[in-house]
């Protein structure tokens, strides 16, 4: 059949737990294999470190002998083959409709579907009616649905060479969505695919080919038997060849569905020039040297950038962020800084009766642009930490204050 993940010598610390201890895990093509284990053994942990989540102290993550990540720090900027997640957390961006989710889900791993096709994967899990509402309208259990179905989409394509990781995905399903979710199991593994299942439930998969118990940050192979499935049910056929969609188009879909900028950079821009307007008057700024007013004037360039990049800030809800990067997808959205910090020193110069030259605007972007994408890189370190909350990489920002200075001082 043909090796399609290699996992060998896997350390990977928590803080300072030591989590995985040199853990070996092998998957053939087309098989099914369970993780099994108590809370907090580290399964979830494992399924995120075979993703290249989390950093290895030893070992190594290989997919059709490609590396994933390894202890010297590689790591691969996308799948090696086509790829669905299901994290612990659903990972679900939860200003998204339904149908974007699974369309995300479907073309990032190559994976074509069609509206008719969409809807009758959604009617098997009692969700047609729900295809156009956005996530957080969703209760728990439906929103678990949409991510198995989501995680599960690109089994579902002619001939699927593909790596399926489900962490737990029988966790907050009815009765009639965990059969759903065990026949569509059944239905990728018949058309080849490798699935990972991390349950507690393994009874749930009779055709899993093999399970280990995960203790003390090793895995130890156990029998399993399962109950025979009664499923004749057919399921629609996707089509391969979709464009990976783009991060730019992405990032602007993100950033601006759940008006993360009008909460942000455009609120700051706008108390910003507010606050320019009472402070100044137009016969004071006139007196004041041109190094002065040339920071009024990209001030709110400043404060633009300095908020991030707000796709990004989306995605910092419910791991939303870990399962993209998964897949290969980091969304940015650079516009909005961009034409924020180009516009901002236009109209401060209107309130402050200032005469901006183009120059000043485009300096006022380059600040916009670069400042966000500093800051974005920042808080994307941050999320890969274990606990990212626990790292306030914002107290860091008076130290911006100084390059913002000397280039002041360039300019004037």
């Amino acid at each position: 059949m043909g090796t399609v993940l290699e996992a060998r010598g896997l350390v990977v610390r928590r803080g300072q737990h030591t989590v995985l201890r040199g853990t070996n895990l092998s998957l053939e093509r087309g098989t099914c294999t369970l993780l099994l284990g108590e809370n907090g053994t580290g399964k979830s942990t494992l399924m995120e470190t075979i993703l290249g989540l989390h950093p290895l102290e030893d070992g190594a993550v290989q997919v059709q002998s490609k590396v994933v990540r390894d202890a010297e720090g590689r790591r691969a900027r996308r799948p090696h083959l086509p790829l669905g997640v299901l994290l612990q957390t659903d990972g679900s961006v939860r200003d998204q409709t339904v149908r974007h989710h699974l369309q995300v889900c479907a073309s990032a791993a190559g994976v074509h579907v069609h509206d008719e096709a969409l809807a009758e994967l959604a009617q098997r899990m009692d969700l047609r009616h729900r295809l156009d509402d956005r996530m957080l309208t969703l209760s728990e259990g439906q929103r678990r649905k949409v991510c198995v179905l989501g995680a599960l989409l690109p089994g579902l394509a002619h001939e699927p060479e593909c790596l399926l990781v489900l962490d737990e995905p029988m966790a907050a399903l009815d009765e009639r969505g965990r059969s759903a979710t065990v026949d569509l199991v059944a239905e990728v593994m018949a058309r080849g695919a490798t699935v990972l299942i991390g349950t507690h439930h393994p009874e749930r998969f009779p055709l899993a080919d093999q399970a280990y118990l995960l203790n003390e940050g090793q895995l130890q192979p156990i029998e399993h038997d399962g109950e025979a499935s009664d499923s004749v049910e057919s399921w629609p056929v996707l089509t391969g060849n979709a464009t990976r969609p783009s991060p730019w188009k992405l990032g602007r879909t993100y950033a601006w569905s759940g008006g993360t900028p009008l909460s942000g950079s455009v609120l700051g821009v706008l108390m910003t020039l507010a606050l320019a307007t009472l402070l100044f008057e137009a016969s004071t700024v006139a007196d004041l040297p041109w190094t002065a007013v040339l920071g009024l004037l990209l001030l709110p360039s400043f404060v633009a950038g300095s908020v991030g990049d707000a796709a990004l800030l989306t995605l910092r809800r419910d791991r939303a962020f870990q399962r993209l990067s998964a897949l290969g997808l980091r969304p940015r959205d650079p516009l909005t800084p961009l034409v924020l910090g180009a516009v901002g020193p236009i109209t401060m110069g209107l309130l402050l009766d200032v005469s901006v030259a183009l120059d000043v605007a485009v300096a006022g972007a380059g600040v916009g642009l670069l400042l966000s994408q500093s800051v974005a890189a920042a808080d994307a370190l941050g999320l890969r930490l274990a606990r990212p909350e626990t790292l306030h990489l914002r107290l860091m920002m008076p130290l911006l204050v100084l390059p913002f200075g000397l280039l002041l001082d360039l300019l004037a």
